[in-house]
């Protein structure tokens, strides 16, 4: 399967999801209430058209998930990968907040006003999301885009699509720098299971660290956003720069040492050595009338011209 296939499942998927919030919204609103399940109807309907194409394609499953066995030390150093990344993906989250919430906190204060189980909270976000968005973007479309445009245009165009599929501003500013991340690591390990350990350590320990500190005051966020001025927050940024200009080296430094621990150097090297590596166009038309569909899901559009209609 290349990028032309991928990117008609990419419009499907949009056009799909959109049309399944809604209905759900509309008609099963306790469904929609419901983090887990209506987590994995969405999750679910990211993943059937990429997978419905791969599979009509008669492709061979296993070279679009990668799931490869690692060494332990690679693991440990995932970990210390993931823990210096965060930072910089902290540092993107407030550079959004000076135009749009925290959408990410603003749930949490509804899944503890509603009591929601802890459990059930982290199976959502550091489990089942981890991996169904891993296997979608660096593992269906990724590897699609590869094919037809190298590693590293591949690499922007899958995590452009990842920060997307979140449909809100805030967690696209940072989910697209996670996506260069995650598709860093599977370059330097080989295998899907090191962008799903990325993955999962980060929503697990936002969800950890937010259930810790608002679980006596579930309205936290909302009372602190109130009190918190544009000067704070850029004060905020500030400090965050030069955190980073510290972390993102040592970052990059363990990458670079695990690549040499799972012997593939010039895998991760060719990511960026390769990139004006010329194959098929990756941008075509469903690609673009995707965009604009998710565009229409992230500003309104579409939600208020659905309610309009009925």
């Amino acid at each position: 399967m290349n990028s032309k296939k991928a990117n008609w499942a990419f419009l499907i998927t949009i056009a799909v999801y959109l049309g399944t919030i809604v209905f759900v919204a509309l008609f099963f609103p306790a469904l929609a209430e419901s983090l887990v399940l209506n987590n994995l109807i969405c999750e679910t309907v990211l993943l059937l058209p990429i997978l419905i194409f791969i599979l009509v394609s008669k492709e061979e499953i296993g070279n679009f998930f990668p799931f490869h066995k690692m060494k332990f030390t690679t693991i440990l150093m995932i970990v210390l990968f993931t823990f210096l990344n965060v930072p910089f993906l902290t540092l993107l989250n407030l550079f959004s907040q000076l135009w749009v919430d925290n959408e990410v906190a603003l749930a949490m204060e509804n899944l503890l006003i509603t009591e929601m189980p802890f459990g059930l909270v982290f199976l959502s976000m550091a489990v089942i999301a981890p991996v169904f968005e891993e296997v979608i973007c660096r593992g269906a479309y990724y590897r699609a885009y590869r094919r037809s445009s190298g590693a590293f245009k591949a690499m922007l165009v899958s995590s452009l699509l990842f920060a997307l599929f979140h449909m809100n501003i805030n967690q696209a500013s940072y989910a697209f720098a996670m996506g260069i991340m995650a598709v860093l690591l599977v370059e330097a390990t080989g295998s899907l299971w090191s962008s799903v350990l990325y993955h999962g350590f980060i929503n697990g320990s936002n969800v950890i660290l937010m259930y810790t500190v608002m679980k006596n005051n579930p309205n936290l966020y909302s009372e602190q956003a109130e009190l918190l001025t544009t000067d704070m927050m850029l004060y905020m940024i500030g400090a965050y720069l030069f955190i980073v200009a510290v972390t993102l080296p040592l970052a990059w430094a363990v990458l670079v040492w695990i690549s040499k621990n799972e012997k593939r150097e010039e895998a991760l090297s060719g990511v960026w050595r390769n990139r004006k590596e010329k194959k098929d166009k990756i941008i075509t038309v469903p690609l673009v009338l995707g965009l604009i569909l998710c565009a229409a899901g992230i500003s309104g559009i579409f939600y208020q011209l659905v309610l309009n209609f009925l």
